[in-house]
């Protein structure tokens, strides 16, 4: 995977915990990047004007619901943004390559390098354009300059990132020393055969849309015109890997005194069993301050009942039908209702952490009710969420309307997070 794949897949993950923060109860100006996006990466028509951000794209619903679908196909269709085998200048040395050999211009319609040289990639061609203008440019025989030194002096100056030759100067003045032009010619057709040989692919405008919907949703300056879409959102990746992680055993962030303490509700045959899992799954996700711990248990105790179920007593017949949840086929809303510490629903949200967690939750959904998986898929949504750091801050408004999409049940929650916090001294 190359450094721009492995950008994609950190782009993904972080659109998809930034856009369901987008504040506001009615579309804002982010979501209709968010939506101007997702019409991109669909390949759908730009949104008509006068029209709300998501409308047409998704079925009725609230914005929160909207964001969440939203942020779960960016997820996806980010990664599977292709690379561009063109560049802007391809044209130009395709048209520079038939002045300096007194052929026709090219047909319209036909790629650069089409019908010049024998069938291949683009970077074969591209060797093979800058060895015939390595050779072609110093075998000009006129003694004074002709309109294809200018087309040569202008080339070199826009792939140098140059500015434009002043109208007075001659070709190739300030580019090269010396005055004779034979001389300069041949500078000059070296220097292009070095430019050409390690000419770059333009990025796709995709990845440039990408970056900037992260540049706004973070409220960061625009990305400098000559830097890379991604380069300086995320770090470089390391060309050596690095040695092997030793990771030790999980610890116990919490016992069961404890998260009695937290959940006197709870039957407590089913707290010894899920504890191992919960303090599993907090060191495997780094939910592992006392804030944070707090934060998660009183949401995940909230949405389980009390720790008393892993799944929701409803029969999920009322998600039946739900496009904006994946279920699109007969008998979805029950197969795919909601299951787990923090209520996993809807096909697509199955697949997607069942993608995540290694396990085919499609084909097993009573999996996501075990134990295990019940406290695993929560980490995984926490961490999707990026909810640590809110849990840093101590936010439980957000969190709630993250985990809940409003804030059903907050007394509740807080009544959790207040033990919490007086079991763990915060």
């Amino acid at each position: 995977m190359g450094q721009v794949e492995i950008w994609r897949e950190q782009a993904a993950k972080s659109l998809a915990s930034m856009i369901p923060k987008i504040q506001g109860n009615a579309p804002t100006a982010q979501d209709g990047l968010v939506d101007d996006l997702l019409r991109v990466l669909n390949k759908l028509p730009a949104r008509p004007e006068g029209r709300q951000p998501y409308a047409g794209l998704f079925p009725s619903a609230d914005i929160f619901s909207w964001r969440n679908r939203a942020a779960s196909i960016v997820q996806t269709l980010v990664p599977k943004i292709q690379n561009l085998d063109v560049s802007s200048f391809d044209g130009a040395i395709d048209n520079l390559v038939r002045a300096t050999k007194n052929l026709p211009s090219r047909p319209a319609g036909r790629p650069p390098y089409a019908g010049l040289f024998p069938p291949a990639n683009v970077d074969t061609w591209r060797k093979q354009a800058a060895a015939s203008l390595g050779a072609s440019i110093p075998s000009i025989t006129s003694k004074s300059f002709i309109p294809n030194d200018t087309a040569i002096d202008d080339l070199i100056r826009a792939m140098s990132n140059l500015p434009l030759r002043p109208i007075l100067r001659k070709p190739y003045e300030g580019l090269f020393q010396g005055t004779d032009i034979p001389s300069l010619r041949r500078q000059a057709g070296e220097r292009l055969k070095n430019l050409v040989t390690n000419l770059q692919n333009d990025p796709n405008p995709v990845d440039v849309q990408v970056d900037n919907l992260i540049r706004t949703l973070n409220k960061l300056p625009s990305r400098p015109a000559n830097q890379a879409p991604y380069a300086g959102l995320f770090a470089a990746s390391p060309t050596v890997s690095s040695p092997p992680v030793v990771t030790p055993p999980p610890k116990a962030l919490i016992t069961q005194t404890q998260l009695t303490a937290i959940a006197p509700y709870s039957d407590p045959a089913r707290l010894a069993k899920l504890l191992p899992y919960l303090n599993a799954t907090m060191v495997e996700y780094a939910i592992n301050t006392p804030l944070r711990i707090a934060h998660f248990i009183a949401q995940t105790a909230h949405e389980s009942d009390a720790y008393n179920t892993n799944e929701e007593y409803a029969s999920g017949a009322d998600y039946e039908g739900r496009g904006d949840l994946g279920n699109v086929n007969p008998g979805d809303g029950v197969r795919f209702k909601g299951r787990g510490l923090i209520q996993v629903t809807g096909r697509a949200n199955y697949a997607e952490c069942g993608k995540a967690l290694g396990i085919d939750l499609v084909s097993n959904p009573q999996r996501l009710g075990d134990f295990d998986l019940a406290c695993r898929s929560a980490g995984w949504f926490w961490r999707k969420m990026e909810l640590n750091g809110d849990a840093d801050n101590d936010d439980i408004m957000t969190i709630t309307r993250l985990v809940n999409g409003g804030y059903n049940g907050l007394e509740d929650r807080q009544d959790y997070l207040d033990r919490a916090k007086q079991v763990f001294g915060i």
